[in-house]
């Protein structure tokens, strides 16, 4: 699947194009789409297949990811999924220090019912932090009009 954010004037677009040619798009308004870049890390290093990009993978829309009665029904991998890349964008913010990303991750995904948390260690988090930063300051470089493409 190729996800593509477009980079608009005063909105910016998040079209994710699957394998059958089929695709969903939505409009991301004038936020920096950095949560949507911070779930593509995450899901593909873990090859989550239950998280935001691997249910649209599988036929969801945007829009049905959006939706709380919906997302309330998912499996317990997307909630670990969204769980993981608030805390990547946490640390990528300077919200949250490296070090505390494992502990933060954990005690969140307590919650969770049967969810293996993947292996994480420093080593790991620092590779994460630095995709991130690098899509992220990719993004920032691009024009009005350009857009970022990334495959899943």
């Amino acid at each position: 699947m190729e996800i593509i954010i477009t980079k608009g004037k005063d909105r910016n677009t998040l079209t994710c194009q699957r394998e059958n040619k089929t695709f969903t798009s939505y409009n991301l308004g004038p936020n920096l789409p950095n949560h949507d870049i911070a779930h593509y890390v995450i899901e593909k290093k873990f090859q989550f297949n239950k998280g935001f990009y691997g249910n649209i993978k599988s036929g969801m829309s945007i829009e049905e990811l959006s939706d709380k009665e919906i997302i309330k029904n998912l499996e317990q991998e997307a909630l670990l999924a969204e769980i993981m890349t608030r805390n990547l964008q946490a640390i990528g913010s300077g919200a949250a220090k490296i070090d505390d990303y494992i502990s933060l991750v954990t005690w969140e995904a307590n919650n969770l019912n049967n969810v293996q948390i993947p292996e994480l260690n420093l080593k790991i988090i620092e590779e994460l932090k630095i995709e991130f930063d690098h899509l992220c300051t990719q993004w920032e470089a691009i024009s009005e009009g350009d857009q970022l493409k990334l495959s899943f």
